[in-house]
């Protein structure tokens, strides 16, 4: 996607829907930042060897010569901090549709084009009158708009890093079943649907597939938000990006590449950052007219001050000053950079955007509808209630012999139950020889020598217990 590379070509970051083929500033978020920082340079002896509007500032510096020194900076600054706009002001042009590059050149051009006319009135021609330039405003209008577009770039990258954070879910190779029984690791991009692939225990699902053989537990955040493992055994499907737990996994493939539960995702994740919000369309427009606007202000300015003073430098001083006025800074920026930013940080955690029009509509939704159970949890699990059934032993004693079994273990409801022991005072009972059941849970020896098993309900259910 566009956004990924670079600022989009209409100077928008990789919200665009069309991408980078639509504006003039497809570049990298590199060069954004190498041209924002040399103009910066360059802008700071302008603002010091210069003035705003023809002012007098108190920490102004003059000398002789002070002006060429001028002249030539900002003619590199133009030039250079300055191609960006001008790109995107041709690409906007050429195809009829200007905005707020065409904005910007606008100010820009008229600043430099103006001020070196000043420049060359005052100091090479030594002309009679006042000849204000605009090397001042054209500095901080460039370095601005540099910043700003550097600023986005940085957030649109931002959404891109997570997006590659979710393709790194994916392990690289995977498994593959051999026309002789035997498995061999195969990159993942050359698995193909209907090949049999092994997860062993602690690796993640290569693939969508079916299981056609073995139990395990698996953990589908991924999928379902929730940190709870799932049971998985012949017949279940399973999702690619998901973690296996302890068993060992055989399984069909039946999605890869884009036909994936996780590239579907990425996909959905990408349309959302491209798409442009309602703001961003009005901005679009806004600027659009605008230019119009600017533009027949700034003649009107110049022909009505013509009249009055007829002095032509005078006139074209004001339409100037309503070139370089009419570039909307914060409409240019704001808009899109919330847009973009705001998509980014919830890629980052987890909260994947379909629609970026839906963040517009959030704030006056009263009824919010909920699929599933309809249940909202952390995914941090707590041990709601320990009962000891039967006789012997009380329930902290229950609790000991759990939280023995399961402090070596990583599993999430493992560790609820450790901290259940830890907030109730109950110290572990000591376990020996603890080892994983596959798709069943964890088993150890007694300090009195008496085998203990914590297991799962279906277990129960196949061995008969109560």
């Amino acid at each position: 996607m566009g956004g990924h590379d670079g600022v989009r070509e209409d100077g928008r970051g990789g919200s665009s829907g069309k991408g980078a083929s639509e504006g003039g500033m497809a570049m990298h978020g590199s060069d954004l930042k190498r041209r924002f920082f040399a103009s910066l340079v360059l802008t700071v002896p302008i603002l010091l060897l210069s003035s705003p509007m023809g002012l007098t500032l108190p920490i102004t510096l003059t000398f002789p010569g002070s002006d060429w020194v001028v002249a030539v900076l900002a003619t590199v600054l133009f030039a250079y901090g300055g191609w960006p706009f001008l790109r995107g002001a041709a690409d906007e042009l050429k195809r009829r549709q200007p905005a707020m590059m065409t904005l910007v050149a606008l100010g820009i051009t008229t600043a430099y084009a103006y001020s070196i006319y000043a420049f060359v009135q005052r100091s090479v021609l030594h002309a009679d009158g006042m000849h204000m330039d605009f090397f001042w405003e054209l500095a901080t209008l460039i370095v601005i708009m540099l910043l700003g577009h550097w600023v986005e770039m940085r957030a649109v990258m931002g959404a891109g890093d997570a997006l590659k954070e979710m393709a790194e879910l994916l392990p690289a190779q995977a498994h593959v079943e051999q026309p002789g029984g035997s498995f061999a690791d195969v990159p993942l991009d050359e698995v193909q649907v209907g090949q049999t692939v092994v997860v062993e225990a602690g690796e993640k699902v290569p693939a969508d597939g079916e299981v056609v053989r073995g139990e395990s537990q698996v953990n589908e955040a991924l999928v379902t938000g929730e940190a709870r493992d799932v049971a998985k055994g012949a017949g279940d499907s399973v999702f690619g990006g998901s973690q296996n737990d302890d068993g060992t996994l055989y399984v069909r493939v039946t999605g890869t590449g884009e036909s994936g539960y996780l590239a579907q995702v990425m996909k959905l994740v990408s349309q959302a950052q491209q798409e442009k919000s309602r703001a961003e369309v009005l901005s679009d427009k806004v600027a659009r007219w605008l230019f119009y606007a600017a533009v027949g202000v700034g003649i009107a300015a110049f022909a009505a001050w013509l009249a009055v003073t007829g002095s032509v430098g005078d006139a074209l001083t004001r339409m100037v000053t309503v070139f370089v006025i009419a570039c909307p800074h914060a409409l240019g920026l704001a808009i899109p950079l919330v847009a973009a930013r705001s998509t980014s940080i919830g890629a980052r955690h987890g909260l994947l955007v379909r629609r970026r029009r839906a963040l517009e509509v959030a704030p006056r939704v009263n009824v919010v509808m909920m699929d599933k159970t309809g249940t909202l949890t952390e995914g941090d699990f707590r041990v709601a209630e320990v009962r000891a059934v039967g006789e012997g032993r009380s329930d902290d004693e229950v609790l000991a012999i759990l939280a023995g079994l399961e402090q070596s273990s990583s599993h999430p409801l493992a560790a609820s139950i450790v901290a259940a022991a830890r907030d109730r005072g109950v110290r572990p009972e000591p376990v020996r020889d603890e080892r994983a059941v596959a798709g069943v849970g964890v088993e150890g020896v007694l300090e009195d020598g008496r085998q203990a098993l914590v297991a799962n309900a279906r277990h129960l259910d196949e061995q008969g217990i109560p």
